[in-house]
């Protein structure tokens, strides 16, 4: 439910806090994590196990990769509301396209999770909770990169992050449904000026997204802004 005393992206803060307060993530900005960590698909973050690390690449080994020969690749999210057709950015984001597509949607991390935060016609964000509302393994946290110049823009696609420490997005994503102005990059001082990566576009189904942005919400447990009933991911799929 929104609160009438604070603002909604103050309200998204405290969400993602929470979030990552009760499944253990985030962590400190004073060692920076790996551009990308791809570890062994049976590690469970959330033990406090840390995961293998059998590859890690610097951005720029990422840039120069070609992603079985694809810069743009796209992802279907399939939603008990509709589909969602994603097109990532691997070229101005490779090592948040790689922890998307190889961390989570090759290993099917986010079929069956649902959108656990919405906020009418603003975002959708999900890619950690069940139905139950258990939270899904994930991997380490991957370098912010804020920095590469997008905007969250209505039709975008973000990772989402304790908005305390600027490097710790693993797989919790969220759709801008509006000009997010309040999540771009605007400073290297500090988390909060740092911003939130925006890593790809909605090129078909916004409507979708509109649509799951408006349903009815209510506070449970803790979680502000969660969907009265549940709106799942039923697959994300790499299509291109």
């Amino acid at each position: 439910m929104k609160s009438p005393h604070l603002s909604w992206a103050t309200q998204l803060g405290l969400a993602f806090g929470f979030i990552l307060l009760i499944t253990g993530c985030g962590g400190s900005d004073a060692a920076t994590p790996p551009a990308a960590s791809i570890g062994d698909p049976g590690a469970n973050a959330l033990s406090g196990d840390a995961p293998t690390m059998t590859t890690e690449m610097s951005i720029s080994e990422l840039q120069q990769s070609d992603f079985r020969g694809e810069e743009f690749p796209e992802v279907v999210l399939t939603t008990t509301m509709g589909k969602i057709r994603l097109r990532l950015d691997a070229k101005k984001a490779p090592a948040t396209v790689d922890n998307f597509l190889t961390n989570y949607v090759a290993t099917k991390h986010y079929d069956g999770t649902i959108f656990h935060y919405v906020h009418a016609d603003r975002m959708v964000l999900g890619g950690l909770f069940d139905s139950n509302m258990s939270p899904r393994d994930v991997r380490s946290e991957i370098q912010n990169e804020a920095t590469n110049g997008l905007k969250n823009k209505r039709g975008t696609i973000a990772m989402s992050r304790d908005p305390n420490f600027i490097h710790s997005s693993t797989c919790q994503f969220f759709i801008n449904c509006a000009d997010n102005e309040a999540f771009d990059h605007i400073g290297n001082d500090d988390s909060s000026s740092y911003g939130y990566c925006v890593f790809g576009e909605v090129i078909d189904g916004m409507e979708v997204a509109d649509a799951i942005s408006q349903v009815e919400v209510e506070t449970n447990d803790g979680f502000a802004n969660l969907p009265r009933q549940p709106v799942q991911i039923l697959s994300a799929e790499r299509v291109k």
